[in-house]
């Protein structure tokens, strides 16, 4: 039996996947380890660069059948009590998630660990956020900024605020390299697969939570992971509408609909608040003039994926 299944999801993502999977020989040394490729449907040569690599299982999907879905099919059919999902754009350090795995079995209610994620300049990367509430939203949306750099972001780990400097339990953490306990999912899959993609890894962390188990970070071990590789590419600036249309069916699910339409009020509120002030910076800083016309247009973007979850914050069967 392998002491452990690496999976990996690969759209259009060749030269990522390559200095991946160079990398993850090293960084699980001295664990027996399965690694499985899931490629879906790639336009690029994903899969025959992941078959140029010895030891490497690859599945070939007809069609890009998702995150979530390929995800469960990469960590399936396997007997190894140690699950790691693992992005194609992260390149795991030697060592690294073989330390997480000892992190893991050290921890006997943990059912996943995470590392510190960093940019590929060596500087953190924000992943580790508390689940979403209203509270949340209220300090997130209208606290001012340079209030939210202080305790009060560390307190409800708003990005930039929370160091990810010390090893303990947290809420959630985005899913570019998640170290799960088998035994854990109970039989279940690990992701949740109504979702494409975006928020299945909120959903996994809630699951544990509510099951009674617990969730850490590992703040010992860095993994460098470029982020949104395939998300970018399927629906660039548009992708925050994606995550929140994703995390209200989320939260409507492991809640209720009637939370998921409060919290979507007010994110309502605060979106368009932060619009209005991003369009007129616009039009008034002539030297960061683009900048603001991004986010302007990032923020339009989900003001319609708001509304419509006050009024119907659950997607439709299928």
């Amino acid at each position: 039996m392998a002491d452990v299944r690496v999976g990996i999801v690969s759209w259009n993502t060749g030269d990522l996947l390559d200095r991946c999977l160079a990398a993850v020989p090293a960084a699980v040394a001295g664990l027996d380890a399965e690694i499985v490729v899931v490629d879906n449907a790639s336009g690029d040569d994903s899969a025959a660069i992941a078959d140029r690599h010895a030891g490497v299982e690859v599945i070939r999907n007809e069609t890009n059948e998702g995150y979530a879905r390929g995800m469960n099919r990469a960590l399936a059919g396997t007997d190894a009590p140690v699950l790691v999902a693992l992005n194609p754009d992260t390149e795991p350090p030697p060592k690294s998630l073989a330390a997480l795995v000892t992190s893991l079995r050290d921890r006997p209610r943990a059912a996943l660990v995470v590392p510190r994620l960093c940019n590929e300049d060596g500087s953190l990367q924000p992943s580790v956020q508390r689940f979403p509430s209203l509270s949340l939203a209220v300090v997130s949306g209208f606290v001012p900024k340079r209030w939210q750099r202080g305790a009060l972001g560390r307190r409800w780990w708003l990005e930039g605020a929370a160091p990810h400097d010390r090893t303990q339990p947290i809420d959630w953490a985005i899913g570019a390299v998640h170290v799960i306990r088998r035994e854990a999912l109970a039989g279940a899959k690990p992701y949740d697969e109504r979702t494409f993609m975006y928020a299945e890894d909120l959903e996994l962390c809630w699951r544990l939570h509510r099951d009674g188990w617990e969730v850490w970070l590992d703040a010992e071990v860095a993994v460098p992971h470029v982020g949104n590789a395939s998300g970018a590419q399927a629906w660039g600036w548009r992708r925050a509408a994606r995550y929140w249309a994703a995390s209200y069916d989320f939260d409507a699910g492991a809640r209720s609909a009637a939370h998921a339409r409060a919290w979507a009020a007010v994110n309502l509120a605060a979106s368009g608040a932060h619009y209005a002030v991003q369009s007129l910076a616009a039009i008034t800083d002539g030297d960061h003039a683009a900048a603001h016309r991004y986010e302007a247009a990032v923020l339009r973007a989900t003001l319609p994926v708001h509304a419509r979850a006050i009024v119907r914050p659950a997607a439709p069967p299928g």
